[in-house]
Formats: C-alpha cells, structure tokens, sequence
C-alpha cells in the first residue's frame, strides 16, 4: 500500500492550469476560471475532498473571492508555501484558509500576520489600526483568538502610545461596531481609564445636541469592570463617576440614573443626590489649585498653549487638546466668523474638568486703522475645588489674573459655556448662568478707555488655544 502524501508539499506550481491534469474548474468573477487537480485540492482541503468525493463537484463557485485571492490560495496548495501572499490579500486568504479547513495553511497565515503585518517599519496609526482590524474581523469571524493575544503583545512598541491609539480608534464612537467595541475593550486590557477617557469625550460631544444615552456608551459601561477601576485608580474612577452623575441631570440624559445605580454602585443619600460609596482623598484633585491673590500674566505664559483642530468650519464642534507651543501658532489655526454675523459673535465652548491653574485663549481677530489686530481675552481656573475663574481682558483690564473674577460660577466639572460679543459689551454665560457682563467703555480701567475701542470693532476671525490638558470643545456661530 502507498504511503499517504503528507501536505503541505510540492507539487509544482507549473500544473496549474493544466490542460492534463486540471479535473477540478474554479468559477471567479466575470467569468474568469481556475484549472486545478482535484486530487492535489483534496489532499489539502478535507471540505474540498468532499465535495469532489462524496458530493462528486467538478465545478466549485469562488466568486466571494478575487482572482488574486484564489490564485494566490491555490499556489499555495500546490507549493506548500505563501510566497505569494502580501498584505493587501492577507485578510481573505486567510478566510479560504479558514473555509477549507487548510490547517497547515492558517497556520502560515497567522506566522505572516505576526512577521509581516506586525512588523511596523514606519509605526504609524495606519499601520496599527489595519493589522488592529484584521485581528478583530480574525476573532469575531473566524473564532481565531491567537489574533488579538498577538496584536495586544505588541502595544509595548507602539511609538504612539496605546493610550493615544485608543483615543484616535475611538474617536467616531457612535458609529463603531459591537465588533470595534469588543477589540478596545481588548486593547486596553486592565487598564479601564483608557476606556473612560475615550467614553468621556464622546458624551462630552453628545452633550452638544439634544441625544439619547446611546447604545454603544451602555455597552461600553457595562463591560467595563468598575469595581477593579474604583479599586486601582480611585481617583479616576472618582472623576469618571461624578461626570456621569452630573450628564444624568441633564434631561436628555436621564436614563443613565438607573445606569449609575446598578453599574456605579451608587445610591441616593439624604438629600437625594447621589453618592458614591467610594472613599478617597479630596486633595488628590486638586493638587494644582491656586491662591486667590493676584497672579501677573507674564508673556511667557500667555505664549504657552496652542490649538490642534481638524475642521475650521462654524458648523462643527472642534475638540481641542493642549500642546505646548507658541499662542502665536494657534492663531494660525483660525475659525472664520461667517459675513452675515454683524451684530453679535457667539463662541460657544464645553469643558468637562476644572483644570485648577489651566488658561484658555480667545483671541478675537478685529481690522482697527488698517490693520489686522487681536483683542484677547484670558479666563483661568484658579481654584478648582471652588471653581473659581478669574479673568483678563487685554487692552480693559489689569494684565494679571486674581484681580477680576466670574459671579456665581456653577460648581460642576461638565461647564457649557456662551461668549457673546457685540460692539459695546461681551457677555458670558456658564450653564446657563450669567457669570460675566462686561461693557468695554463703562467696566474697562480708566488708563484703558482708548484702547476698549479696539473691542468694538466686529471679529472677523477668532484663533483658540488652551492648556487644558483634555475635553474642550467650540463652535463659533
């Protein structure tokens, strides 16, 4: 009795597409064909065997594939080898692999998943997220799990940082699949204020318009094991925590008060708010909270926070994160004030932390004797436990923090703020609460009067900068 032939082997890749020995006829698309020998496919593929022994097929459909893709599975059956294989057919070769039941061959594909795909020559996010994918689909689909234990192992040598993948990967939240969700969930690993950070600056977003609690943050919060989070970064989760009690105030988000009590372990105490039954250190969040005297604004720290933004159209909400450059590159940066605003200038900002010594810019662009000028308006968080705000209007008030102050500042984390400017006032308010009306002739220093006439004049551009180190959000209107 012969012995069996052992695959994978070499059977020569000249016989493909023999007139001779091509018994067996694969169907691609546009009615392209492959002549294989059915012998050859049978020892490789116990699916393909059958269909030609027990179901007697001449002929096998393949057109859920590419002409590449087949030709590419097929070389591989009659060479035993994944010469052929590249990147870009990597995905569906290996789903052959899986649908055929090549053994042999799925294990080649995940050795080139681990010493090619994950072989990031320029580590770059795009690099990162398509083998990120290929893990996921290879886990969800294919049951391979061997995938994403892989592509975890390599968060260690990510130049961008697991953190700084994850808040990209997430960023279009609302839109991503159970799918997606599952491999973040992965990807950060024991690690959940990863996972709560990236949901805050989604609610942060959906606090902009009217929404629903969505599906993906309630599947986001029930998988995340806030027990272990609560007992490993206490004072995150404390942050996490009251965020999520202060967004289910807001109507539209009152569904997420049943949430906050299964999910939270939270309950209502004597005065009907809620509490937590986490215990922790009140200084822990307010290390950097500052004195109420007066503080001078040098230059240096006026140049010391600048914008990154990825739209520039009034219509959006552009979040800004803090980076440390020159104010003067943030003005390059701008957001156009539309032609038919002549009579008001709304900036329109969230913030979701007190961030106690943090200062954010609004540099209104103005045309004053011919030129392009900038009108420039300061607010800082001095004291983030009282949430107090003080504030610098160059050109009308003293150049230094602590000598004007904000009234009736809202004592939350979540603030939704309104600038309104118009020729002789700017007036600010902060969940709605007016918290600043400032006329530029009647409120400004007396050695400023003349230089008030500068706020006058209508924006026709605003740049914003920011050292907050997360979570703002403008829209000009």
């Amino acid at each position: 009795m012969a012995p069996r032939i052992k695959v994978p082997a070499d059977f020569g890749r000249e016989h493909i597409n023999s007139e001779v020995h091509g018994n067996l006829i694969l169907k691609l698309k546009d009615g392209e064909q492959i002549r294989a020998n059915s012998m050859i496919m049978s020892l490789n593929s116990p699916v393909i065997n059958n269909l030609i022994s027990d179901l007697c097929q001449s002929t096998l459909e393949m057109d859920d594939f590419s002409a590449e893709v087949v030709n590419c599975f097929v070389d591989c059956m009659y060479t035993g080898e994944i010469e052929k294989l590249q990147k870009d057919i990597f995905e569906d070769v290996n789903k052959m692999a899986h649908a055929f039941k090549v053994s042999w061959l799925s294990k080649k594909c995940l050795k080139f998943y681990q010493t090619d795909i994950l072989n990031f020559e320029r580590n770059t996010y795009d690099e990162i997220v398509f083998a990120c994918e290929i893990a996921s689909r290879a886990h969800t689909h294919l049951k391979q799990t061997k995938y994403v234990k892989n592509f975890i192992k390599t968060a260690a040598s990510w130049k961008i940082g697991k953190s700084i993948f994850m808040q990209r990967y997430m960023a279009d939240f609302s839109h991503l699949s159970k799918r997606q969700l599952n491999m973040a969930i992965a990807i950060a690993e024991n690690d959940h204020r990863i996972l709560a950070t990236c949901l805050v600056s989604h609610l942060s977003i959906t606090l902009l318009t009217p929404k629903e609690f969505d599906e993906n943050s309630l599947y986001l919060l029930e998988n995340i094991d806030l027990k272990r989070f609560s007992r490993e970064f206490p004072s995150n989760f404390l942050e996490f925590s009251r965020f999520l009690t202060e967004i289910s105030e807001i109507s539209s988000f009152k569904s997420i008060q049943p949430i906050l009590e299964k999910l939270v372990g939270v309950n209502e105490n004597e005065d009907g708010k809620i509490a937590s039954n986490l215990s922790y250190s009140q200084t822990s969040l307010c290390t950097n909270s500052c004195d109420s005297e007066a503080e001078e604004l040098s230059d240096d720290e006026s140049n010391s926070c600048a914008i990154q933004t990825d739209c520039d159209t009034s219509k959006d909400w552009t979040k800004i994160s803090r980076c440390d450059c020159d104010v003067s590159d943030a003005e390059k940066t701008i957001i156009e004030v539309k032609d038919e605003l002549k009579d008001q200038t709304v900036v329109e900002m969230v913030t979701t932390k007190n961030d106690a010594g943090s200062i954010i810019l609004f540099s209104y662009q103005v045309l004053f004797n011919r030129k392009t000028i900038s009108t420039k308006l300061f607010i800082k968080c001095v004291d983030a436990k009282q949430s107090r705000w003080s504030y610098v209007l160059k050109g009308c008030t003293e150049f230094a923090f602590g000598k004007r102050y904000f009234d009736n500042m809202p004592n939350s984390n979540v603030k939704m703020w309104k600038f309104t400017k118009t020729s002789t006032d700017i007036m600010i308010t902060c969940n709605d609460v007016n918290v600043l009306e400032f006329n530029f002739k009647a409120d400004s220093n007396k050695e400023f009067q003349d230089s008030s006439k500068k706020w006058s004049r209508r924006p026709i551009a605003i740049g914003i900068a920011s050292q907050f180190s997360e979570h703002t959000f403008v829209k000009v209107t």
